[in-house]
C-alpha cells in the first residue's frame, strides 16, 4: 500500500488516494438562493456556510401540496439569507410540507426548526438523531469541552496544554432550537413523493441514526455525509461513547449502499452529483484499509493516538482539527482492537497506549 497521507478540513474529512475517476452530472452548480432541475420534481439547491465546508447541498421534492426538503443548512445568517431567496424564488406559496433531515450535524439540520415555524412543515429523522441533538442542546458547553479535552489527555495529549480550540460553542450559532418530529423512519421505510418513492437506508459510522434515500426506480440516491465525491466523511471515536467502534459500522455501511446499482446517480451533501458509486465505495474501503494497516505496522511498540497522528495525516495539527484527528485514530485502534489485532492498556499516568497484540 502507498505512504500517503490524509488530510483534515473543517469538519475532519481526509482525502483518500488515489480517487478513482467520477462521471460528474453535467449541470451548473446552483447560486446560493437558486436550484437547478436533476430529474422530474427533483431540484437541487446549494446552501453558503460559515466555515472552510463552504456549502451543504439541499433537495428539494415537488408535488401537488407542497415541496419535501432534505436538509437545511446550520444557524448562521449566510443559511438565512440563501433560504429567503429560495423561497421567493422556488419555494413559492405553496411552501414545504416536509422537512427529511438526514443526520444531527448542524450544516444538515441546524434550521430544521426555523424553517418548520416559517412552513408549519413537518420534520422527519432518526429518533436517535433527534436525541442527540436535544442531548447537545441541554448540555453545559463547558462540561463538554472538558470531556472532550479529558478524552484527548486520556489519548496522549500533553495534559498542560490548553484545551483544543472548539468551534463556537453558543447553540443557536448552530442549530435554531431542536424540531417537533412529526416521523422517526427508520431502516426499510418509504417515502413517496409524487410518483417517486425513496427506500430510507440507515447508515452508521460517520454518525448515528444517518439515513440515505434510494429511489431504486429512478437510480437515485441521496447519500448525505455517507459517500462523498472527493472527500471521506469523518468517522471518529467521540469522548461520549469512547469504547465505539465506528469504523466498521462505516464499512459495514458501505456494503450496504454497494448493493445500489453500479449506475445510481449519486446526490451528495457535499460536492457535485456524480455516477461511479461503486468505483467511489472500493476508495473509500482502500483508504481505510489502509489506515488500519499503517497503524498496525507503527504499533509494533506501545503508542498513543496522539504519537500516531502524523501516520494518519502527515503533518501537525492544532486545535479543533486536532481533536477531529484523534477521534479518527481512535476509530482506526478501536477497529484493530476489536479484531484482537492490537491491546490497548492504561499506566500509571493514566494515558492508554496500543501496542501490537
Amino acid at each position: 500500500m502507498s505512504n500517503h497521507h490524509g488530510s483534515i478540513t473543517h469538519e475532519g474529512e481526509q482525502y483518500p488516494s488515489p480517487p478513482r475517476e467520477l462521471e460528474y452530472l453535467a449541470v451548473a452548480t446552483p447560486e446560493p438562493g437558486h436550484a437547478v432541475p436533476i430529474a422530474d420534481g427533483l431540484l437541487w439547491a446549494r446552501i453558503p456556510l460559515p466555515m472552510e465546508l463552504a456549502h451543504i447541498n439541499v433537495w428539494l421534492m415537488e408535488d401537488e401540496q407542497g415541496w419535501t426538503l432534505v436538509d437545511t443548512g446550520m444557524a448562521a445568517d449566510p443559511c438565512r439569507d440563501a433560504w429567503a431567496s429560495l423561497e421567493s424564488a422556488v419555494v413559492g406559496q405553496r411552501g414545504l410540507k416536509r422537512i427529511f433531515v438526514t443526520h444531527d450535524h448542524p450544516d444538515h439540520m441546524g434550521l430544521a426548526r426555523w424553517l418548520q415555524q416559517r412552513h408549519g412543515a413537518e420534520v422527519w429523522m432518526s429518533s436517535v438523531a433527534h436525541a442527540s441533538v436535544v442531548d447537545y442542546l441541554d448540555a453545559d458547553p463547558g462540561q463538554v469541552r472538558d470531556r472532550m479535552h479529558a478524552f484527548m489527555v486520556l489519548h496522549g495529549l500533553e495534559a498542560g496544554e490548553p484545551p483544543s480550540r472548539l468551534p463556537a460553542q453558543s447553540h443557536d450559532s448552530w442549530f435554531d432550537g431542536a424540531p417537533t418530529l412529526s416521523a422517526t423512519p427508520v431502516d426499510g421505510d418509504r417515502l413517496e413523493v409524487r410518483d417517486r418513492e425513496w427506500g430510507v437506508v440507515e447508515t452508521g459510522g460517520h454518525c448515528r441514526g444517518h439515513l440515505c434515500l434510494h429511489d431504486s426506480t429512478g437510480g437515485l440516491l441521496i447519500s448525505g455525509d455517507q459517500v462523498l465525491p472527493s472527500i471521506s466523511p469523518n468517522v471518529s471515536v467521540l469522548s461520549s461513547r469512547p469504547d465505539a467502534d465506528p469504523l466498521r459500522e462505516f464499512l459495514a455501511s458501505l456494503e450496504r449502499l454497494e448493493q445500489c446499482p453500479a449506475g445510481t446517480l449519486v446526490l451528495p451533501s457535499h460536492g457535485r452529483p456524480f455516477r461511479g458509486l461503486h468505483r467511489r465505495i472500493a476508495d473509500l474501503r482502500a483508504h481505510h484499509l489502509q489506515q488500519l494497516a499503517s497503524l498496525r505496522e507503527a504499533c509494533a511498540g506501545p503508542r498513543t493516538a496522539f504519537e500516531l497522528l502524523p501516520v494518519m495525516f502527515g503533518r501537525p495539527l492544532r486545535g479543533f482539527h486536532r481533536m477531529l484527528a484523534m477521534g479518527e485514530a481512535v476509530a482506526h485502534l478501536n477497529y484493530l482492537r476489536a479484531d484482537g489485532l492490537l491491546a490497548c492498556e492504561v499506566g500509571g499516568d493514566g494515558v492508554a497506549r496500543f501496542v501490537a497484540a
